[in-house]
């Protein structure tokens, strides 16, 4: 059982309500009920809605998940302003970064 306002991504749709698939989410509310098959309210800040889901179809982020993602967006953001200012050095240097990573 997931806590309120726990941050989950939409793993998938299997109840076909229309979920963004891939979006981060936050839950608002946790159906008690047993005889109900969606069990958690979830609001999708970048669409502006709710929508009842099965735990199924969620998974909690971990710090892990967001730092990652903040990581690739930085990398991109370098790569335009390398590209822009034409400084090819700073592009060879992330690549040879990733692959030291590896």
């Amino acid at each position: 059982m997931f806590a309120l306002m726990t941050r989950v991504i939409i793993l998938s749709d299997i109840l076909n309500l229309g979920l963004p698939v891939g979006q981060e989410a936050y839950i608002i509310a946790h159906n008690r009920r047993v005889d109900v098959a969606y069990q958690y309210l979830i609001r999708i800040p970048a669409i502006q809605k709710e929508f009842w889901v099965v735990e199924n179809d969620i998974k909690p982020l971990t710090e892990a998940d967001t730092v990652k993602d903040y990581s690739c967006e930085v990398e991109e953001v370098l790569i335009d302003v390398a590209l822009q200012t034409k400084q090819f050095n700073i592009i060879k240097r992330l690549k040879d970064d990733n692959k030291a990573d590896r």
